[in-house]
């Protein structure tokens, strides 16, 4: 049951490691060179009031803080001349995840540059933004996969856990067949008992899944409040559900092969 909800709860959070990707992609806006304090407050203005723009994610990065970034030193280097660092001021930003698509990113970068002759150059990582998108596809085909192993894997292992504990009853159920009991007395508390342990195995697994999530976020209430709520009811709701089933169907094809079909 944790690897069937461990499936679950990576299929409904996978959405919220999606959009976090692609909300911390920087894109680098290089501004013209002679632009003075004011210009560059004005570009930043209007990057604000764009809403595709994440907010709270520009950022002025000077071209003394770009070489500190490279850890490169102006005094110290032969490929350029006068101690002058040779990057221009940029602007770094990211956008909110729907907007991360090649083809908006790309209308981002006309409209800005139509916008404000201020903009020298939008820089992204095109090749990037393209490999992310079809490797989601990839490790989308790649995780329907494991899933369906992991789910064989899972009621193999169920079954033969259910038919293993019922083997060593053999002699009982014979022996209440003998003395006249219905197949329906005793069928009734195997299948009883099944379901329940089964649910607690669910509500078990439940647990285990929550901790994972605790220790894997900062903070878990805005994972699960941002990601689809019909979904996570589901699986709250019908894995402890579905393993008490489960759990009964497996007793009840196991008891049939101990019990006496005439009976």
């Amino acid at each position: 049951m944790l690897i069937l909800g461990l499936i679950g709860a990576a299929y409904i959070f996978s959405g919220e490691l999606v959009n976090w990707l692609k909300e911390t992609t920087d894109i680098a806006v290089e501004i013209r060179d002679g632009s003075t304090s004011d210009q560059l407050s004005e570009v930043m203005d209007f990057l604000e009031a764009d809403e595709r723009i994440l907010e709270g994610s520009i950022v002025h990065l000077p071209p003394e803080e770009a070489l500190k970034v490279l850890g490169m030193d102006v005094t110290g280097s032969d490929w350029w001349e006068d101690d002058k660092s040779p990057f221009r001021d940029m602007v770094i930003f990211n956008v909110k995840a729907d907007w991360f698509t090649p083809a908006e990113l790309s209308k981002i970068r006309r409209n800005f540059k139509e916008k404000s002759s201020l903009i020298e150059e939008i820089h992204y990582q095109d090749r990037l933004v393209l490999d992310f998108h079809s490797n989601l596809e990839n490790l989308a085909w790649w995780f329907a996969g494991f899933g369906l192993l992991f789910l064989m894997l899972s009621i193999i292992l169920i079954y033969n856990t259910t038919k293993l504990a019922l083997y060593a009853d053999r002699r009982e159920i014979e022996t209440m067949e003998l003395v006249g009991a219905s197949r329906g007395f005793i069928r009734r508390p195997y299948l009883i008992k099944s379901f329940f342990l089964g649910t607690i195995s669910g509500v078990i697994a439940l647990g285990a899944i929550g901790g994972i999530i605790y220790l894997a976020y900062d903070n878990p209430l805005t994972v699960i409040q941002g990601s689809d709520l019909e979904n996570i009811i589901f699986l709250v709701g019908g894995l402890p559900l579905g393993a008490g089933i489960f759990s009964f169907l497996c007793t009840w094809l196991t008891l049939n092969q101990y019990l006496n079909p005439g009976r």
